[in-house]
């Protein structure tokens, strides 16, 4: 009777384990998503694991975040990003949002953002080229210090103020 009970548990052990290794390779192919608005802007981001893109979408300025809390909904999938989408109404790239995306390899700006906030795209080692629109004014402080694989960035005239270091570690730029 215990040889029967134990193998009936060992069983149950099996399926559920089985159950749940399933459920992790499929849930791999969801997309995820949230707010994430400043002052009751209406920014949304949405990051699809497949394709590695993280897109900003409505409008407003997007949410600033804090420095050594990496408290940014999408921390998880920091290391998967590739590209980020930042759609046409979003006003601002708030501080720290892409802050160590060291896979982040492709960013589109749109004529609607009109700042770049502090430290917005430190330490995203991947990043080889920039083109900031007409429409920016402010580059914050260490907005792309030590994105040292970085060998082009557009400026345009537009830019009023850029911040201390906003470019420190850039090693790359010619």
């Amino acid at each position: 009777m215990k040889k029967r009970s134990l193998f009936l548990i060992l069983f149950i052990v099996t399926v559920f384990a089985v159950i749940l290794a399933a459920t992790a390779l499929t849930s791999h192919a969801e997309v995820y998503s949230g707010d994430c608005g400043k002052n009751g802007g209406n920014v949304k981001w949405s990051f699809d694991l497949d394709t590695g893109v993280l897109t900003f979408s409505g409008t407003g300025d997007m949410h600033d975040y804090y420095s050594g809390l990496d408290n940014m909904p999408w921390r998880p999938y920091k290391s998967y990003i590739e590209t980020v989408s930042i759609g046409n109404g979003v006003t601002s790239i708030g501080d720290y949002v892409f802050h160590g995306c060291t896979g982040l390899t492709s960013v589109t700006i749109p004529d609607s953002v009109t700042s770049i906030g502090d430290e917005a795209f430190y330490n995203c080692t991947g990043l080889t080229s920039v083109t900031i629109p007409d429409s920016v004014t402010n580059i914050g402080e260490g907005a792309f210090c030590g994105c040292e694989n970085l060998t082009s960035v557009t400026i345009p005239d537009s830019v009023t103020e850029i911040g201390r270091n906003a470019f420190r570690g850039c090693t790359s730029l010619t």
